[in-house]
């Protein structure tokens, strides 16, 4: 501003040999006398200053201001002026505005720039005691302002001094409400511990985090009353370590809110020490994590499942083979025994009967695999049509050892349609709502206690499945908040607190929903609604009674020799049975020879039957549309897609009455008249 007023004043100046003499006043002087007079305004509303430390500023500009004003007063006539109360004004608000020193050093510049003028226009000789009068009006001005600034300049100063802190604490204000919204939203609250005097500092959304009201005097046993009792140590011991020597502190611990609820936190700290490096003073923040906890504690399940999974069907792979030969076994031994044992003596017929009785035991262990590989499932889920009855069956029977001690199991199941979705999820929800069931009922007294599965149509249309509960029941504050991730009223260390909350989603992914009705000391009964669809089952082709066995060649192509030997010892009476290796039996088929059926494992370690099925394909194709594959489960999603779409097949463990049905048909279905295509379809080319 200085050098603004420096320029105008040059500028006004340089005009004055050009001004009006006339009388008249120039525009220049009323330019000049209006920026005088805005610049007089202007101080006067700015802020007070009561420190002599704005002494040379004040006075440059004063000499400005002094030498603009006193030009002004050159060009309108220097003593005859009728504008000295103008001129004046520059002096009354120094006064009003500026301590007594620099009110007095102005007023003195301004008289002596005052005098010089009038010495300039030879008005100071000619016109003594008007000139004198004129300065001394000037002086009283200046006195004025002196008087003035003594009785309003403190008031004016508390005055802007008020406005200035209430304008630094509106921003303060607005600063730390944006820290507040951007803390809730990233779920993060701050802190600070003076350690010298153990003061505590926590923002207000920490005290949301850790479950207290702000009245709650912030200290390390407040934070301890939130923590999780397991936590409570390992906490105390990072800071002890931090406190000790390291840079900073972090690490993740739960709390245990009064409701019940179980959250996780991620405090991270940065210790600031003294010259000796004591430890002075620790800040930090503390986030709440539980959402990630969340997603991280599910792909972990999830992680496990899919292991479990693959365990499971590794193992029912394996089991498939040996029970293969075990049951194609006992069939022989108890189809040979019966024609003898009624000429024989009694223990043979004894004998019979153990051999039907291991029979039935395999038969159980097949069963078993058959859930295990139903288990192992972890393709993305395919929406088909599911028989409800049959993912309860599944789920009842896993459940059953958790069961079996508490209570009696009723099966209620209505007529319902099939539901559209994936029965390995849904059989995961049914068999997590039974458990739940089975661990709310004490073991001991199965007579007292019931779990009741009920099926129906609901008034809407949709399946519904209830699964009903005699234990213990639960409050209503809980019940409000079973399907939350975590939550659990179970022991530390039984339990996630995520299995419901899994069931919720699952169930929510298939267009349903799941709810409970609960009370305390009567049970609970969870509800389970789903869509129903008008899609029918894939309900497996029941073999028709065969004609009359023809004799004929059948190959069995696998690598488990006592599979081969088992399965050929058990069809040798109708057939003429070959079995080889892959590879060899590859080599003797498309060297010429023929057979009218080919019982082939999908799964060998030389050559697959997939590739077998390819290469006869190419070279002898009315072999390849005479097989069947036998699988112990596929794996990988070109093999699972080749089995879905294969004319024959079969899982192992295989029952030998049901290969004697499928020998027949294929025997019958290709010895029809060329051209005519049986039912089904044969596997795609190269199997995908």
């Amino acid at each position: 501003m200085t050098q603004l007023r420096l320029l105008v004043v040059l500028v006004g100046s340089a005009s004055y040999p050009w001004l009006d003499k006339t009388g008249h006043v120039p525009g220049l002087a009323y330019l000049l006398l209006g920026l005088g007079g805005l610049y007089a305004l202007g101080l006067y509303l700015g802020n007070p200053l009561l420190r002599d430390r704005v002494v040379l500023p004040v006075t440059l500009t004063s000499t400005c201001d002094s030498l603009f004003v006193m030009g002004w007063l050159y060009a309108t006539g220097g003593v005859y002026t009728h504008y000295h109360p103008l001129i004046v004004l520059n002096v009354v608000a120094v006064g009003l505005r500026f301590t007594p020193r620099v009110t007095v050093l102005c007023t003195l510049l301004m008289g002596v720039f005052y005098l010089l003028v009038l010495g300039a226009m030879g008005q100071l000789l000619e016109y003594p005691v008007l000139a004198l009068l004129n300065a001394a009006q000037l002086f009283m001005a200046g006195l004025l302002g002196l008087i003035c600034s003594r009785m309003v300049l403190e008031q004016l100063v508390a005055k802007f001094e008020l406005q200035k802190r209430l304008r630094t604490e509106e921003k303060l204000a607005r600063s730390e409400a944006a820290l507040a919204e951007a803390q809730a939203i990233a779920r993060m609250g701050s802190w600070t511990w003076e350690v010298s005097t153990d003061f505590h500092t926590w923002s207000s959304e920490l005290y949301r985090i850790l479950g207290h009201t702000p009245e709650r005097v912030a200290s390390h046993e407040a934070l301890l009353e939130s923590m999780h009792p397991e936590d409570r140590r390992p906490f105390w011991e990072t800071l002890e370590r931090a406190l000790g020597g390291l840079p900073t502190l972090h690490g993740e611990f739960r709390l245990l809110q009064a409701s019940g609820q179980v959250r996780w936190i991620h405090i991270w700290g940065k210790v600031a020490r003294d010259e000796a490096g004591k430890a002075v003073r620790v800040s930090g923040t503390a986030q709440d994590i539980t959402e990630r906890k969340t997603l991280e504690t599910r792909l972990a399940v999830a992680d496990r499942m899919a292991a479990l999974g693959t365990l499971a069907g590794g193992v029912a792979h394996e089991i498939n083979n040996p029970l293969t030969f075990i049951t194609s076994n006992l069939l022989y031994l108890e189809e040979s025994l019966g024609p003898v044992a009624a000429d024989q003596l009694p223990h043979i017929e004894e004998m019979r009967k153990a051999v039907f009785d291991a029979r039935e035991g395999a038969h159980r262990v097949r069963t078993i695999v058959r859930e295990l590989r139903t288990f192992s499932r972890v393709e993305d889920a395919r929406r088909v049509p599911v028989d409800v009855h049959r993912g309860l069956d599944f789920a009842i029977s896993m459940a059953a050892q958790e069961l079996r001690p508490r209570a009696r199991l009723v099966r209620d199941y209505g007529q319902i349609p099939a539901v559209l979705g994936d029965e390995t999820r849904l059989g995961q929800v049914f068999l997590n709502l039974l458990v739940n069931a089975a661990q709310a009922i004490p073991e001991g007294n199965p007579g007292e206690h019931t779990v009741t599965v009920h099926t129906h149509l609901s008034e809407s249309g949709q399946v519904q499945v209830e699964i009903r509960d005699t234990g213990s029941g639960m409050r209503p504050e809980v019940l409000a908040r079973i399907f939350e991730p975590f939550f659990t009223t179970k022991p530390v260390g039984v339990g996630t607190g995520l299995g419901l909350s899994i069931c919720h989603g699952i169930v929510a992914a298939h267009g349903g929903s799941i709810s409970a009705r609960s009370e305390l000391g009567k049970g609970t009964v969870f509800t389970v609604l789903l869509p129903a669809t008008d899609a029918p089952l894939a309900v497996p082709q029941k073999a028709v009674t065969p004609p009359r066995p023809v004799r004929a060649r059948i190959l069995i192509i696998d690598d488990e020799p006592m599979v081969s030997a088992s399965l050929r010892r058990t069809l040798k009476d109708s057939y003429d049975v070959t079995a080889l290796l892959g590879m060899e039996a590859l080599h003797r088929l498309l060297g010429g020879e023929v057979f009218d059926v080919i019982v082939c494992d999908l799964a060998m370690p030389d050559i697959t039957g997939m590739e077998l099925y390819d290469r006869l394909r190419e070279s002898r194709p009315e072999l390849a549309a005479r097989m069947i594959f036998l699988t112990g489960g596929a794996f990988t999603p070109r093999a699972g897609e080749f089995i879905a779409q294969a004319q024959y097949w079969l899982e192992k463990p295989v029952e030998v009455p049901a290969l004697r049905n499928l020998l027949q048909q294929v025997i019958h279905e290709t010895r029809r008249p060329t051209g005519e295509e049986g039912p089904g379809r044969a596997p795609p080319e190269g199997g995908s």
